[in-house]
């Protein structure tokens, strides 16, 4: 198999007379986020990383959509939905410490609807992952800044992340922990439990498109996510589809990004919406 450094950046070849880069890898788990895979493939291009993605047996526009995309990853595999969405992160952990982790210096792996930021916009992320790969450091905790649509969204923008503008920060969700050294790598519970090593101090940024129109997120409720709950898991998406009259969100409940900082208060109550484990509705 080709070295991904040599196909996609030449300048990372060894005697080639020129700083080596950080060698970044990215992680994509995608299941019908068709209208969103595009923006979240190309994100994580941008910033440099060689990227793996695996799709869970989608049912939309997302594997044509990959196959378009597929020169430019590293890997692009099909999992059949037959195989348990709670045994992907584990299988994908082992997959990245057997074939991956020795060959790169850091992992970024967002849930596919998510875009990593750094604890500012001062730089991008790949230039924050620049400086921490340096530093003592082994893994990023991220703020879990949440987007939702909003009868105000422009319907006539092109990508998803010009149209869904509006947001606030979910501070009591479960810890997002989505980017790590790559020796810190191990098994991997929905990235919520920590890696090996130290801990950044500062909180890196997320930006989280879980709900993006009225039509998708009636999909995402009654079929993409219909069934998930398994113990305290992913309750929610029973909670969410009991009470679909909370799920409409005034503009002026959230913030509007304008491309300057991030607001951290968390303007907008999002257990209202996720509810918890104890309200949840039993089957």
């Amino acid at each position: 198999m080709t070295n991904p450094d040599e196909r996609r950046w030449p300048w990372r070849r060894r005697g080639g007379g020129r700083a080596q880069r950080p060698r970044l890898l990215g992680v994509l788990l995608c299941y019908n986020d068709g209208d969103l895979v595009d923006e979240a493939v190309r994100y994580l291009l941008d910033q440099e990383h060689d990227l793996i993605v695996w799709d869970h047996g989608s049912t939309d526009e997302t594997p044509a959509r990959l196959q378009a995309l597929k020169p430019e990853l590293v890997e692009l595999a099909t999992v059949p939905r037959s195989v348990d969405f709670y045994q992907l992160y584990p299988a994908m952990s082992e997959h990245l410490r057997k074939d991956y982790v020795e060959r790169y210096d850091w992992v970024s792996w967002p849930d596919q609807d998510e875009f990593l930021e750094g604890p500012d916009r001062s730089r991008s992320y790949r230039q924050w992952l620049t400086e921490l790969i340096s530093s003592p450091y082994d893994w990023i905790q991220f703020n879990n800044y949440n987007y939702w649509w909003t009868p105000a969204d422009d319907v006539e923008a092109d990508r998803v992340a010009r149209r869904v503008r509006h947001y606030s920060l979910f501070p009591d969700c479960a810890p997002r922990i989505r980017s790590w050294r790559a020796s810190a790598t191990n098994v991997r519970e929905f990235n919520h439990n920590p890696p090996r090593g130290e801990r950044y101090p500062r909180l890196f940024n997320l930006r989280h498109y879980p709900m993006r129109s009225e039509a998708q997120m009636r999909r995402r409720l009654q079929v993409d996510r219909a069934g998930l709950r398994r113990g305290g898991s992913n309750y929610h998406y029973d909670n969410m589809s009991s009470w679909p009259e909370r799920l409409v969100i005034r503009p002026d409940q959230l913030h509007f990004d304008d491309g300057a900082e991030l607001d951290p208060s968390p303007i907008f109550d999002w257990r209202s919406v996720y509810g918890n484990e104890a309200t949840r509705p039993q089957s």
